[in-house]
């Protein structure tokens, strides 16, 4: 045998420093603040395995954390009515199993994970997904959103309302943080979705010079043969069936500026200059749109609770 040089390195330990630098620089995936690559996924093949309802995590998403912050409040059922699903404002809240199934499923390997971690993460891929791989924005990891322990129907009266006017929107808006552009661009987010009649059903006698005739038959006839008397919120997606999620984009904008949307809170919007001006642009540029979309939906995903919180619920609809 070859004798060793002084100071020569046996090539076992060449082989086992090379091993440990390349696990230096070797890390996991992640996006900011823990939401790893491998979490992502997971709620990822769960939101696409649910497409049909994924519209309905996005509406989820901002009807828990308006009210009193991020803490899946608006998923526990008090069981006589009392609770916040049980409010008007949250009629039609849609995918409670799904953040469920999401929840389970991340427990698994993160112990930490939260009901309300669920639902923002949903959201997010729901954006993802229904944006054509689009829109994406970091949230945070497993933990960061704390579950509420009760929930009360008279929260959610901190949501705006869908006949709010835009002064009444922005004044909502700056509550939580919140400007005049925010509500344009989270206004967006009616490019996907279904809209239940008694929401709009005031638009329905609304004047031309505030909705489309041709648009409002259409609407008045579609919502009134739906066994739910649901209308989907894109102009584009009404003569589709309601499990057809279509597509978040930049539609919303050249639909209210036609007068074909379903909302009075959505017109509203056309009464301002500065709204109508962000309108314009988000229409005729969807990359000027997409990021502050992004940006709000970040911080709307961030919004801290403001009741007592606990640890992670073991069922979703359920105290500990």
């Amino acid at each position: 045998m070859m004798a060793k040089r002084k100071g020569e390195k046996g090539p076992l330990l060449v082989l086992a420093a090379l091993a440990v630098l390349l696990a230096a620089q070797v890390k996991p995936a992640v996006s900011a603040g823990g939401y790893t690559i491998d979490i992502q996924t997971k709620v990822r093949d769960i939101v696409k395995a649910n497409r049909a309802v994924s519209p309905g995590f996005i509406r989820l998403v901002f009807h828990d954390c308006w009210v009193k912050g991020c803490d899946a409040s608006v998923l526990l059922n008090n069981g006589d009515g009392t609770a916040e699903m049980d409010a008007v404002q949250n009629g039609g809240i849609r995918g409670l199993d799904v953040i469920q199934a999401i929840k389970d499923k991340l427990a698994v390997n993160y112990t930490d994970v939260t009901c309300a971690d669920a639902v923002v993460y949903a959201a997010r891929e729901a954006c993802y997904v229904l944006s054509g791989e689009k829109i994406k924005y970091d949230v945070d990891g497993p933990g960061s959103h704390k579950d509420a322990v009760a929930s009360s129907k008279a929260d959610a009266a901190a949501l705006p309302s869908p006949f709010a006017s835009f002064s009444d929107l922005v004044a909502n808006f700056k509550l939580k943080g919140f400007t005049a552009r925010d509500v344009v661009v989270l206004s967006g987010a009616h490019a996907v979705g279904l809209a239940h009649r008694p929401a709009f059903e005031a638009r329905l006698t609304a004047p031309a010079a505030e909705i489309d005739p041709a648009y409002r038959n259409d609407v008045n006839v579609t919502s009134n043969a739906s066994p739910s008397k649901t209308a989907h919120n894109n102009v584009r997606d009404l003569g589709k069936a309601e499990a057809e999620p279509g597509v978040l984009d930049n539609n919303y904008y050249a639909a209210n500026l036609a007068k074909k949307v379903l909302f009075g809170s959505d017109f509203a919007l056309t009464t301002d200059g500065a709204a109508m001006t962000n309108m314009t642009a988000y229409k005729n540029n969807a990359a000027t749109w997409y990021p502050l979309f992004e940006d709000a939906m970040a911080r709307l995903s961030r919004l801290p609770p403001l009741g007592t919180t606990g640890g992670p619920r073991a069922k979703c609809n359920t105290p500990n």
